[in-house]
């Protein structure tokens, strides 16, 4: 959903799938970094808050409009999605993880066939309602036209010293009582002042005499 597998792939030809479990991955690096925020909070206020809101790397599928990614890993997902696409019970052949590659596999030809018959619209709506993990592969214009996103401020509109006024990554955790915000890039040597004091201790003769001698910028 985020156009990633767009970056990734080729002009001509199919998305590619990430290398790495992006969702996976990057969902628990954001939250470990928003609880330690919370917790930092804590400690330096005694007060105390902490609030909570498939697998990357699969190849997608083809739908009627777009792609989809489809990520049946369990057994309960596999048999889920087997009822879906084939109608079947759910047998124990149906019931084991889906394969994470693009290899020959009777229940992949069942799942490319329903989703070549369908809509991505349609697609994602069944998987929701089956409680399978899925999503549509978006292009970079149509992430950017998602109403989600802007709600959720993941990109913001901000002046820049050297590009001027550009829209920017917004802050991923969002925390009522310790709001985070977007800063604007420092230009080089902006603080280089800041830094000596702060850092260094040097005062501003010495400062100076550096900048005489081309020491610093």
């Amino acid at each position: 959903m985020s156009g990633l597998m767009t970056l990734t792939g080729q002009p001509v030809g199919r998305p590619v799938g990430t290398a790495s479990s992006v969702v996976d991955r990057y969902t628990a690096l954001h939250a470990t970094i928003g609880a330690l925020a919370a917790l930092r909070h804590h400690e330096r206020t005694g007060e105390y808050y902490l609030a909570t809101g498939g697998e990357g790397g699969r190849p997608p599928y083809r739908a009627k409009d777009g792609w989809v990614v489809i990520s049946a890993a369990g057994r309960d997902m596999a048999a889920g999605l087997m009822r879906l696409v084939n109608g079947t019970d759910g047998s124990v052949t149906d019931a084991t993880p889906m394969p994470s590659s693009a290899s020959a596999d009777r229940r992949r030809a069942l799942v490319e066939a329903w989703c070549a018959d369908h809509t991505v619209e349609e697609i994602c709506a069944a998987l929701l309602d089956a409680g399978i993990p899925g999503a549509p592969v978006r292009t970079i214009p149509e992430v950017a036209n998602d109403p989600h996103l802007w709600h959720r401020e993941m990109l913001v509109k901000m002046d820049d010293a050297v590009a001027g006024e550009m829209y920017v990554p917004g802050v991923t955790i969002k925390l009522s009582r310790t709001p985070g915000r977007v800063g604007p890039v420092p230009t080089p040597g902006q603080h280089t002042n800041e830094v000596l004091e702060a850092v260094l201790g040097l005062d501003h003769a010495a400062i100076q005499k550096l900048r005489a001698d081309r020491v610093v910028a």
